[in-house]
């Protein structure tokens, strides 16, 4: 059983007192309502018992000092009727899912006077729905047996797909989890969930039951009916589907992570399930104001009842504090991660101090986040994850000890790393771009060394909240075991100590104290200087289209891994092509294992001898295949699907039981191979099918949401660095930024830049820096950094703007042809957004055009012409 803190009894003490209040009001407004029902001529108003209950507590003195001056916001379910809304406001590390558990059994017992039911628990990612199904699953777990007692032990833990039926939500009470992308669709009537289901039974009338029906109906007007156009019935039929259901039963919901269902199609959907109550709990609350000239009172406010600070959770413990951060200047990361190993090395000892005094194990582990991690992109001057673990590797670490967690490469999903509190798991080190989710945590995280705050200060913010949590929720009593560490490599320090902050008021630990150590003093960086743009261009605004998706109305940089690998529907995926591919005369590798053991002379002579093959009967494990497709395909219930159709289709070839074990790592391998050229497909069909919508735009915008040109760059090439000149010998005329130096660009890319410069049509051009100035989201995650960017203007026509990709022939593969594709196709599809802006406009539309290219550098003397 957890450990009641004093804030958590706090927080349980004001919702108490809310439901006492929020009980005695609906009483009285349910009575008022029956009297109007009763005597409807006299057109008695009925109160909103939720306005009542929540102005009574405010009366009292007990909602949160910082939102007295915030209006309560009333919430009305899909008929028009009032729903209690409370939001938790719980930090990051504050048990939040502990919170919920004990808030539910509030709710159910105090408010509902019911221990059955039906609770709908809505989480914002896998990760989160992952760990919240397997503790509520769990009948050991506290988070179970809280509900158990909550319901005498007639608790029923469930998913969506789930068979639903009436007796069971009334004799038992039963929590259903759900992510919100499932309940978050463009539109309704395309969910999943509104669909008619052969096992959501008892809820509706039989089928021949017409006037039931109606009465139904009239009862709850958003109830779903069959459409006579789909083959429905002539007569007026309530659907037997999942939303239905819950629209009748009218569910406790918990909505973990509240403020990601601000948007109104989010809002919407929430409250079109016509809950009873809605419980929120988040870090961040968020107020949404109303948009499009809406009448300000139309604001939607977050009714926080309790708010709980930074500080309540270092008292108790929860979290590591203070939070100390060493930011290291020099050019030198493999510097900046010696620094990190050797902090992360006594606080190892201080740990195994600790253990052999009171027997209490702690296993110290570093964070590191890099700025490469895909295979293909080793061969660059950016700090790249193998390199990283090779050096890690140098300094005594062995394998076991690191772990890699990326798109592409997820070493903590192997058994034996799953359990990182385990002492018999080995891994110190993790290393990461940005793939540790929210709801990702591990208190025995104690530095975050970031070899990449400098290209990637959003990813870093969002990774300062991984180190935070206290191991057991106890403080040890030792300091180094009570802090934690952020070590940062060549990024301004304010910038790092901006980018911290903001990372602890999204965990909501605004109120914490942020110590920053000494700077080392060992630096032997070059001097950095801005280059600015030449005096004909130093006050040109030049604007760049970006890759937007909009989504009620608003526009967003478009996030490839949320927006449309995530949006990839795999069901119904069939792999039997993949499983023709399996040779059936293929041959599992012979075993190359060797016992080592010392010379019989007893010389310090290693003698090898080869073990024999393995004669054991291996077992095909399909748990094991889903998780390692899990990165392709990440629902694993849909991957289980794929893996038990692969498995199908190879025995319908005469695979027995023996064979599939054998070969099994060559299925695996095979599978990832076709799943992997599928996404692709998939991803490019799905990324073109909405630009062509219109839902992905790549425009210039009158509201200004475009990449802007800066009129100034960095560079750390000393003044009299050789420049790089024109055809005639002399400076360079029209680069937009000045000088030029050889040393930043390679021979090929020096020719095409003398040659642009060169060209009578061109107004300017720029050598665009990869990963720090302009790129171009694709389908893949990857975006595309054109290697120069060039205006031409022929006669009096307006401004072509062209993007150049460069590549080498021995580069012209699948990546090049990719990259190929999505540029030509983007600048057919590119247009002004004549969208007008809410108050003056930013841009006005001066009819310049966008284009993308790649040409190969063998090719660019030829190609290159026809585009200026």
């Amino acid at each position: 059983m957890f450990r009641q803190l004093d804030y958590q009894e706090r927080v349980l003490s004001i919702l108490d007192a809310y439901l006492d209040r929020l009980k005695n009001r609906k009483k009285e407004a349910d009575e008022v309502a029956e009297l109007a029902a009763s005597k409807p001529h006299l057109k008695i108003p009925v109160p909103d018992f939720t306005k009542e209950a929540w102005e009574a507590l405010k009366g009292a003195g007990k909602l949160p000092a910082s939102r007295t001056a915030i209006p309560f916001s009333p919430r009305m379910d899909g008929c028009n009727r009032p729903i209690p809304n409370a939001v938790l406001k719980v930090p990051t590390g504050g048990g939040k899912t502990w919170l919920a558990i004990s808030a539910v059994s509030r709710v159910m017992g105090r408010y509902l006077d019911r221990n059955t039911g039906f609770v709908l628990w809505i989480v914002p990612n896998e990760a989160i729905y992952t760990q919240t199904l397997k503790c509520l699953k769990d009948r050991q777990h506290p988070y179970r047996q809280a509900l158990d007692r909550a319901a005498a032990g007639r608790v029923m833990i469930m998913e969506k797909t789930d068979r639903l039926d009436a007796r069971d939500v009334e004799n038992n009470l039963c929590v259903m989890l759900l992510m919100l992308q499932s309940a978050n669709r463009e539109t309704q009537d395309s969910l999943k969930m509104f669909q008619d289901r052969g096992d959501v039974c008892g809820f509706t009338p039989d089928e021949g039951e017409q006037e039931a029906h109606d009465v139904l109906k009239n009862a709850i007007p958003n109830l779903s009916v069959y459409d006579l156009a789909d083959g429905g019935p002539a007569w007026l039929m309530i659907k037997d589907s999942l939303g239905n259901a819950l629209r009748i039963i009218r569910p406790v919901v918990v909505m973990d992570e509240g403020h990601r269902a601000v948007s109104d199609l989010a809002f919407s959907t929430l409250y079109g399930f016509n809950p009873c109550f809605v419980l929120e709990l988040t870090a961040t609350p968020q107020d949404v104001q109303p948009r499009g000239g809406r009448n300000p009172r139309d604001a939607r406010y977050a009714n926080v009842l309790v708010e709980v600070t930074g500080r309540e959770l270092d008292r108790e413990g929860m979290i590591k504090m203070p939070l100390n951060l060493d930011p290291r200047q020099g050019n030198d990361w493999k510097a900046t991660l010696n620094a990190a190993v050797a902090k992360l090395s006594a606080l190892d000892a201080e740990a195994r101090k600790l253990c052999a005094e009171t027997g209490r194990y702690i296993r110290p582990i570093m964070l590191i986040q890099v700025e490469r991690t895909g295979a293909d992109q080793r061969e660059s001057s950016h700090i790249h994850a193998e390199d990283v673990k090779e050096w890690l590797l140098t300094t005594g670490f062995d394998e076991a000890e690191i772990a890699i967690k990326t798109a592409q490469q997820n070493d903590l999903s192997d058994p034996e790393n799953q359990d990182l509190l385990s002492p018999t798991n080995r891994v110190r080190a993790i290393i990461t771009k940005q793939a540790l989710q929210e709801g990702w945590d591990c208190p025995f995280a104690y530095v975050l060394c970031s070899l990449a705050a400098s290209s990637n200060l959003k990813a870093m913010t969002q990774l300062v909240g991984r180190v935070l949590r206290q191991p057991g929720a106890l403080k040890t009593g030792i300091e180094a075991l009570d802090e934690c560490h952020i070590i940062t490599h060549h990024a301004d320090t304010a910038s790092v100590v901006g980018a911290i902050k903001e990372g602890l008021e999204q965990d909501g630990l605004g109120d914490l104290v942020l110590r920053v150590t000494q700077d080392d003093k060992s630096s032997t960086d070059k001097a950095t200087r801005l280059i600015t743009r030449r005096p004909e261009f130093a006050k040109t605004d030049i604007y760049l289209p970006k890759v937007m998706i909009v989504e009620g109305g608003q526009a967003r940089e478009l996030d490839c891994e949320t927006d449309i690998l995530s949006a990839i529907d795999w069901r119904g995926f069939d792999p039997q092509a993949i499983a023709e591919r399996v040779p059936e005369n293929a041959q599992a590798a012979e075993s190359q294992l060797q016992r080592i053991r010392l010379a019989d002379d007893g010389d310090e002579l290693l003698v090898g001898e080869m073990v024999a093959a393995n004669t054991e009967i291996l077992a095909f494990d399909p748990a094991h295949t889903v998780r390692m497709i899990s990165d392709i395909v990440p629902n694993p219930f849909v991957g289980r699907e794929i893996v038990g159709a692969m498995i199908a289709a190879l025995r319908a070839r005469g695979f027995d039981h023996a064979r599939l074990g054998l070969l099994s790592s060559l299925i695996v391998e095979e599978l990832r191979k076709g799943l992997d050229t599928a996404r692709d497909k998939r991803a490019e069909a799905l990324f073109k099918t909405k630009v062509t919508a219109g839902s992905i735009q790549f425009r210039l915008r009158l509201d200004g949401r475009n990449w802007r040109m800066p009129f100034n760059i960095e560079t750390t090439e000393p003044e009299n660095t050789r420049q790089l000149l024109n055809r005639a010998g002399g400076p360079l005329e029209k680069s937009l930024f000045a000088p030029v130096y050889e040393n930043e660009l390679n021979r090929d890319e020096q020719d095409v830049a003398v040659y642009l410069d060169g060209e009578k049509t061109l107004t300017w051009w720029h050598r665009n820096v990869a990963r720090t100035q302009y790129g171009i989201q694709g389908w893949k995650k990857a975006k595309i950094y054109p290697d120069f960017i060039f205006a031409v203007r022929k006669d009096q026509e307006a401004n072509r703007i062209t993007v150049l990709e460069t590549k080498g022939d021995q580069l012209d593969n699948l990546d090049t042809a990719y990259k190929r594709e999505a540029l030509s196709f983007l600048s057919e599809h590119f247009q002004w957004d004549e969208t007008t802006p809410e108050g003056e406009l930013k841009l006005v539309n001066n009819g310049e055009t966008v284009e993308g290219t790649l040409i190969l550098m063998s090719e660019w003397r030829a190609q290159l012409p026809t585009h200026l």
